[in-house]
């Protein structure tokens, strides 16, 4: 037995935002071609609870896809929703924490609630999930490791602790509620399987997992839009053409994206630093992403100054060239090499 599993979809209307039905569409005709005949929603379906879901249950109930049970656990976004409000025979709103039984593995359902800690909820059915045969789906925050604070969601969401994984020991924990895929040893957010906003960059995925052999494996979903927000460090060397086409060149074969994908990308450029010519430096930038669109239609040169002192530009040149040979450990709570030379470049500058 296989189970499909998403989460974050926000879904609104078709008007407003197709891409995020779409991305819904691509996860359902996948798990039909592989025979999966469970999807579960780990929280957010909608952006917000409402009374009318239909282009949701439209596509739900499609020929094509109306032998998928939809499970959907009700995150802090649409919370209130209500087994009621559906019609689709094969969409099911699990409002309650429940155990579903898969092959060798258990599948502890836990939708978000609020004030409740996943332990809480884990702890009822402790009796029913044998150690490291049982997997936990859920909505809200993994405080140990990764944990990553929402700045628009202030506060702590149905948290699951490292105590609660020692304790319980399932063989994993699967959690909706923030967007970027993260994977630990054992728990992982599975990520919004399309962007909600533009600095959710990269490829989205969903997981399949397989209830026999206990294997979680991720699988890309096409999305109609594929968005990355990047930054980069000028400094006025004597071919600043070469010098920004180098590092725009190398960060988009960092994105490891077939030629079809490429044509999806939606990408925010902002560069950062000193041009001895802004308008020329925007040509070469504009140059070296021609066939990618860009945000706004145009790359963000706000923050570069104009510098034409020779030889600070020197200085500035072999601060650039001494730093990209330094062999630091960048810790990741620690500035890294760019924001190092931003601050580098500010000191030769006199900002």
């Amino acid at each position: 037995m296989k189970i499909a599993i998403t989460a974050d979809l926000h879904l609104t209307t078709q008007s407003r935002n197709p891409e995020r039905f779409s991305a819904l569409e691509n996860i359902l005709r996948q798990a039909a071609g592989d025979g999966i005949a469970t999807l579960v929603v780990a929280g957010d379906l909608f952006d917000a609870s409402g009374r009318n879901y239909a282009e949701f249950e439209t596509i739900c109930s499609r020929d094509d896809f109306r032998s998928i049970r939809v499970l959907v656990l009700p995150g802090n976004h649409d919370v209130m929703l209500r087994e009621a409000a559906f019609t689709a025979a094969n969409v099911e709103i699990v409002s309650e924490t429940r155990v579903l039984e898969g092959d060798a593995l258990k599948i502890l359902l836990a939708p978000y609630k609020e004030g409740v800690a996943a332990g809480a909820e884990i702890a009822t059915f402790v009796s029913q999930l044998p150690e490291h045969r049982w997997v936990y789906i859920g909505h809200g925050d993994w405080t140990d490791g990764f944990y990553e604070p929402n700045p628009l969601e202030p506060g702590v969401y149905m948290p699951l602790t490292g105590i609660d994984i020692e304790r319980f020991k399932p063989s994993k924990a699967i959690l909706g509620h923030i967007h970027k895929p993260m994977d630990g040893e054992r728990v992982s957010y599975v990520g919004s399987p399309c962007a909600i906003a533009i600095n959710e960059t990269g490829k989205r995925r969903f997981f399949v997992l397989d209830t026999l052999s206990q294997e979680l494996t991720a699988r890309t979903v096409a999305t109609d839009v594929i968005y990355f927000d990047e930054a980069f460090i000028v400094v006025p060397v004597a071919d600043e053409e070469a010098h920004i086409r180098d590092q725009i060149e190398k960060r988009m074969r960092s994105w490891d994206l077939t030629d079809e994908e490429m044509t999806r990308v939606v990408a925010q450029v902002r560069i950062m630093g000193y041009s001895t010519d802004k308008r020329k430096l925007l040509q070469y930038v504009e140059g070296a992403f021609k066939g990618v669109r860009l945000h706004n239609d145009q790359a963000d040169l706000s923050g570069v100054t104009v510098a034409e002192d020779v030889s600070l530009a020197e200085i500035a040149h072999r601060t650039s060239e001494w730093l990209e040979r330094a062999e630091w450990q960048w810790e990741a709570a620690s500035p890294g090499k760019e924001e190092v030379l931003l601050e580098a470049l500010h000191t030769i500058y006199g900002e």
